[in-house]
């Protein structure tokens, strides 16, 4: 959202009890009153129930559980407790010079090579247990870094949660306050979870190769791996993830992939492109060929990372089997069902244009 009092709205909102006098905070334009309407017509914003209440507040659940999965309130207490402690690091001269030696001493851990040896223990099932645990941890740090950058700039994290994606667990910040952010601060909340990623890989590929034990050094630089092409799908902004949003928001282009593809769409049905950025098809061309290319390069990745595991894990117990299958199957329907949308989003996109071809015939004229 551009506006010139966006730092102040959640302010504006809160001190105020009537649309008009919103319209009046805000500056009382035109363009004010429009902005005031969209909100309550998209429930984003509700007038105060009139049921003789002096204290509307009602103490939110600490746990719910809702189509998205199992959300927790409070994420905004431990978002500040966190920004203490990172806050001083960041802005010390000390401090980052500490996080590039680390991101460097990644890079050179990552040169080295994958660590000589098994690259499995005599324990499978412990090898793949102690992964998710060590994957899971790395991506609560991610959702906790747009936490934290939330408080940074004056704003408060939603709730968070945990919740199936595909058949895996993974987790979710509620960084809805960010919409009132000025475009820049948007951008850094946007890759503050990348910059997380970074450091913590580093962190796993130094002690792959400090490690002598197989469980720890086959672990973390499998992890590592993992986490490389995680990171490589979050940062090129192909997929509708953390790279693409930080792009929209610094072109200021809403609905980017979206829209990218109905321009590409058009553009191939020779349409006009109704004022559009001249590059907006091309980029859903960038997206859709990027996309495909991006998921078959994550899913040979993913195979070289993990692969033995894979294979040892599937000659084994029954147990190992399962265990197999959890870390097959999620990752599997995710690439399968990603490029598929890839591709059906620009055919659903083409049939589209091609009923509103034929409703302009087929409509008499006026």
């Amino acid at each position: 959202m551009e506006h010139h009092r966006a730092h102040v709205i959640p302010q504006i909102v809160s001190a105020t009890s009537d649309p008009k006098d919103l319209v009046a905070g805000l500056g009382g334009t035109p363009a004010d009153q429009q902005l005031v309407t969209d909100l309550f017509e998209e429930r984003i914003l509700v007038e105060a129930a009139s049921d003789g209440n002096t204290d509307p507040y009602v103490q939110p659940k600490r746990f719910s559980l809702t189509r998205s999965g199992l959300e927790i309130s409070g994420i905004e207490t431990i978002a500040r407790l966190l920004y203490r402690v990172v806050a001083p690091v960041v802005r010390s001269r000390l401090g980052r010079l500490f996080l590039i030696a680390v991101v460097v001493g990644g890079i050179v851990a990552l040169a080295l090579g994958r660590p000589a040896g098994p690259q499995v223990s005599e324990h499978p099932s412990i090898d793949a247990l102690l992964g998710i645990v060590l994957a899971l941890s790395c991506s609560a740090a991610h959702e906790l870094a747009h936490a934290v950058t939330l408080v940074h700039y004056g704003r408060t994290p939603g709730r968070a949660g945990c919740g199936f994606y595909w058949g895996a667990l993974c987790f979710y910040v509620d960084s809805t306050d960010a919409v009132t952010l000025p475009r820049r601060a948007r951008v850094v909340n946007a890759l503050a979870g990348l910059a997380v990623d970074v450091v913590t890989t580093a962190i796993l590929l130094m002690v792959a190769q400090v490690s002598s034990t197989v469980l720890i050094y086959a672990v973390c630089w499998r992890v590592a791996i993992l986490g490389l092409v995680n990171m490589a799908e979050n940062a090129l902004p192909i997929l509708e993830v953390d790279g693409q949003v930080a792009l929209s928001d610094l072109l200021d282009e809403p609905d980017l992939s979206m829209r990218s593809r109905e321009a590409l769409s058009r553009l191939l049905r020779r349409r006009g492109q109704d004022e559009q950025p001249p590059w907006l098809p091309w980029f859903g061309a960038f997206s859709i060929t990027g996309g495909v290319v991006l998921l078959a390069s994550s899913a040979y990745f993913w195979w070289y990372a993990a692969g033995d595991l894979i294979r040892t894990l599937l000659a084994g117990s029954p147990g190992d089997i399962i265990v197999a299958l959890y870390l097959i199957v999620p990752f599997a329907a995710g690439v399968i069902f990603s490029s598929l949308g890839l591709v059906l989003e620009l055919v659903t996109s083409r049939h589209t244009e091609a009923g509103g071809a034929k409703d302009a015939t087929d409509s008499p004229a006026t």
